[in-house]
């Protein structure tokens, strides 16, 4: 009986195509390597990796906002004991009220991205706050949400603390090497101060709500330099004979300009009626 051959049909692989394209000198042709692989391949392949890099992507980008969060509220940490250590005829009990009262006008100010905290603004804790008549030591302590829960965790426990020794302010008063005096006094009063604990060299800042701003026959205007066209709400800061309302407690306008100055040099100012009228 006659033999038959049958043809055979062509095969291809990526070494046969590779091989053959190599002794020809012609270039690898994309389209043989998708030709070689298995129908739905790609598709296959597609739907693995991509909810893999879906995750990766909204992990990242969940890291950036718990380290946007965790910045703004040491941000607003450091502020708010920047200012109230300067406030230093205040007891250390009123010193860490005001801090408190500033740290949380500066989340505000800073956008701070409350829904993240958990517990939001109440999620703030100050167990370790200490305040004496040296320093000021605050700290807070939160928790920053996770916007996916990894492994079973919610939330990461964070401290931020902050520590400024309070300002004093003392200079003695004393006599300067040929024998004269040295006083006190500030660019817009008419007289100088023996004594530079005396009253009326002293700003006594104390916090209001805006409510009562004008209540009791008071009558605040906002200050130019950080409450004008600032839409004021919940706590403000005044002084005892200011005639401005205060929307920063940092604000240059709670702040004094004292000069220790030779006596012969106050340029005729007269002594104060309380410290220097001997």
């Amino acid at each position: 009986m006659p033999h038959k051959t049958r043809k055979e049909r062509n095969k291809i692989s990526l070494r046969h195509i590779y091989t053959k394209g190599k002794s020809s000198g012609e270039i690898f042709s994309w389209e043989a390597l998708f030709h070689a692989l298995p129908k739905g391949a790609l598709t296959l392949e597609a739907a693995l990796v991509l909810p893999i890099f879906l995750f990766a992507a909204v992990t990242i980008l969940s890291l950036f906002l718990m380290m946007r969060a965790q910045y703004i509220v040491g941000n607003s940490l450091d502020l708010a004991v920047a200012n109230t250590a300067l406030l230093r005829e205040k007891t250390p009990k009123q010193v860490e009220t005001l801090t408190k009262a500033a740290f949380y006008k500066e989340l505000a100010v800073q956008k701070c991205p409350l829904s993240m905290i958990k517990g939001g603004i109440t999620g703030f804790f100050w167990k370790d706050t200490d305040v004496d008549e040296s320093y000021v030591d605050a700290s807070v302590t939160y928790q920053i949400r996770f916007p996916l829960r990894l492994f079973g965790i919610s939330a990461m426990k964070v401290s931020d603390k902050c520590r400024i020794h309070r300002w004093t302010g003392r200079q003695n008063r004393g006599v300067g090497s040929n024998g004269e005096t040295w006083v006190f006094v500030t660019p817009t009063q008419s007289v100088y101060h023996e004594n530079r604990e005396c009253s009326h060299l002293k700003l006594s800042v104390k916090p209001v709500q805006a409510s009562a701003l004008n209540k009791g026959g008071n009558s605040y205007v906002p200050c130019g330099h950080c409450a004008k066209g600032q839409v004021v709400g919940g706590i403000v800061y005044v002084t005892a004979k200011g005639e401005c309302y205060h929307y920063r407690i940092g604000c240059s306008g709670l702040k004094r300009t004292i000069y220790m100055v030779k006596k012969s040099q106050t340029g005729g100012k007269g002594p104060c009626s309380r410290c220097g009228g001997k």
